[in-house]
């Protein structure tokens, strides 16, 4: 096995994209660069990039997907990149698997990179195949190798419900790929070919956690300074230390419920789920990746109509409806300027947020987009100056709403990375 992973590792990269899963995996199929992942992957993202290793990543192009059979084409420049090789694709009449038949796949599952799993082919279908073997979130869009080494799928999703196993997962067969490649190729001559620059580098390393201890052993803690509004958005600037406080007060009230609930045969449990309101964070960081987040989210307003309607049975006695409430505003992008310079995200996150709630209170039904920026530990600093923070929505993505952030702010920012960038001789 050590000898097969080291012969298709190469082949196989992790795929970031703003809108969609967060990351997932694809796998380089033509000389040309040209890498197939999922289409659920990428979906309608402005900002892709493929990420070889550790230290390069580079941006991607989507040439062709078809969201029918969740298959994406991009189109990659990896002349930076000479280790970087396609892998051996199935040919054309071969067959792809026989059940029983052991099979693989290399991929990006969770905050890992190229990690080997294997499993049985379970059943071959027109256009699946259905195999044991383990697909968790980041491993859609790797590559499915048979015995003979030739990817003959492609890893789309699977399904843990089944009760007393690990479920089965669902492989798009390589054959639904072959017309977006034809389809890709004939696209690439009009197609503006990608940069080969590299990105900027997620951090290796980790917030040092003697650093989160000896905050937590300060018991008066303001959030404050972090949170704010900007226009029709709220706006998080989160730190390790502040989100590693919010994980411990979630968890403290947990216990506190429980202590509640204990002796209760007739109490509901697993009502209460920590951070259930930070949807979609840990697709994007881990618990201490050194990171500053800064997240912007649009907020509730009540319609026209509706606050009339409520005002005008108010005024005649009547109990008022529920408010129909919608979001103000979307979030198309952000930019985050130290002085007069803008900082380049690490990554350019949106996270879908759907609402649906209806009481005696309120009614709502509306989607939007969250945005959620990854940038370095030292994207805010004192010598900056001034810090602003500009906010572009959909509706009008060329004039931006701004904020020069206070100093209370600077200064929490400042304080938390403090440990983090003397360790790296950057105080």
């Amino acid at each position: 096995m050590t000898s097969t992973f080291k012969q298709y590792r190469d082949s196989v990269v992790t795929v970031w994209a703003e809108v969609g899963a967060g990351h997932g995996t694809g796998f380089i199929a033509d000389p040309s660069g040209l890498v197939i992942t999922n289409q659920h992957v990428v979906t309608t993202s402005q900002y892709i990039a493929v990420q070889f290793d550790q230290e390069r990543m580079v941006p991607a192009t989507l040439l062709a997907s078809d969201a029918t059979k969740d298959v994406a084409i991009l189109w990659v420049d990896f002349s930076r990149i000479p280790e970087a090789k396609p892998a051996p694709l199935l040919s054309k009449g071969d067959l792809p698997a026989e059940e029983g038949e052991k099979v693989f796949t290399i991929g990006s599952p969770l905050h890992q990179s190229k990690v080997m799993t294997t499993g049985i082919v379970s059943k071959v279908e027109a256009r699946v195949i259905i195999s044991d073997i383990n697909i968790n979130h980041g491993n859609s869009g790797g590559p499915l190798f048979n015995s003979h080494g030739r990817v003959i799928g492609i890893t789309t999703f699977g399904d843990t419900t089944r009760q007393g196993g690990p479920g089965i997962s669902g492989i798009v067969r390589i054959e639904e790929a072959t017309p977006l490649l034809e389809q890709a190729k004939a696209q690439m001559t009009p197609a503006k070919k990608p940069s080969p620059a590299f990105l900027p580098s997620f951090p290796t390393d980790t917030y040092p956690i003697e650093a989160i201890k000896a905050n937590m052993a300060i018991e008066k803690f303001k959030s404050d300074p972090y949170v704010f509004g900007l226009g029709d958005y709220d706006v998080a600037v989160v730190t390790p230390i502040l989100r590693y406080r919010h994980l411990a007060g979630e968890v403290k009230a947990q216990k506190e419920k429980d202590k509640r609930n204990h002796k209760s045969t007739n109490a509901v449990q697993g009502t209460f789920e920590p951070l259930d309101d930070l949807k979609g964070w840990y697709e994007y960081v881990g618990e201490y990746e050194p990171v500053l987040l800064i997240q912007a989210s649009p907020k509730l307003k009540e319609t026209f109509w509706s606050g009339f309607s409520r005002g005008m049975a108010a005024s005649h006695g009547y109990v008022p409806g529920p408010a129909k409430l919608h979001f103000k505003t979307d979030f198309y992008k952000m930019r985050l300027l130290c002085g007069g310079k803008e900082v380049q995200p690490l990554f350019p996150g949106k996270v879908e947020r759907v609402l649906d709630e209806r009481d005696s209170s309120v009614n709502v039904t509306d989607a939007t987009f969250d945005g959620l920026y990854k940038y370095p530990a030292d994207a805010i600093t004192t010598q900056c100056g001034t810090v602003t923070l500009q906010l572009f929505s959909e509706k009008d993505p060329d004039h931006a709403k701004e904020k020069v952030l206070d100093q209370k702010t600077i200064d929490a920012v400042v304080t938390d990375f403090t440990p983090y960038l003397a360790l790296h001789g950057k105080n």
